[in-house]
């Protein structure tokens, strides 16, 4: 329990691991059971399908990206199904989703939202502060880069390697 304490909040947004913990549930609550459960051409139905086409693009965007590209898709991906989510949850008088605001002091605003819609909220704004956070990651740079350069010792033998490459490409040049 302490390592994950220990942990920055960078770490612990990591895009792949948060690709992997929305589309597991997303997969099975909004793609599966839904299919299975619903009549072909029903809304459901409908919704379902939207919900495995979601799950095609997250395990594509985890098996064909890394790094700052895999930030970014997760990013733009992320928000504009969680911004689908709160759109659709305000336009539908079936979830329950209610905003008042007294414009008069005490200035009271008055805001509910069904509860069983809050997990995939949760995950899906989770998913896309993940790649937020990423979005400049920097993929040429890493901790074993950083440890080799950091030496300031030149082996003979790299600098004699070196050198004659650099002179052979001298003698190409002229020659």
């Amino acid at each position: 329990m302490k390592r994950i304490f220990d942990r920055n909040l960078k770490d612990l947004l990591n895009p792949k691991w948060w690709i992997v913990i929305v589309a597991i549930p997303h997969t099975i609550f909004s793609a599966i059971v839904p299919l299975l459960q619903s009549e072909v051409g029903s809304d459901y139905f409908t919704d379902a399908t939207f919900g495995l086409l979601n799950t095609v693009v997250l395990v594509s965007i985890f098996l064909f990206t890394t790094g700052r590209s895999q930030a970014r898709m997760v990013a733009v991906t992320a928000s504009a199904v969680f911004i689908w989510l709160l759109t659709m949850i305000a336009i539908d008088p079936a979830n329950g989703f209610d905003f008042k605001a007294e414009l008069a002091p005490p200035f009271l605003y008055k805001f509910s939202i069904n509860l069983e819609l809050a997990p995939p909220l949760l995950l899906w704004a989770m998913l896309a502060l993940s790649g937020l956070v990423h979005w400049n990651h920097d993929d040429s740079v890493t901790t074993l880069d950083v440890e080799e350069n950091s030496s300031a010792e030149v082996n003979p033998e790299q600098q004699s390697s070196q050198l004659s490459d650099l002179r052979d490409l001298v003698n190409q040049k002229q020659g």
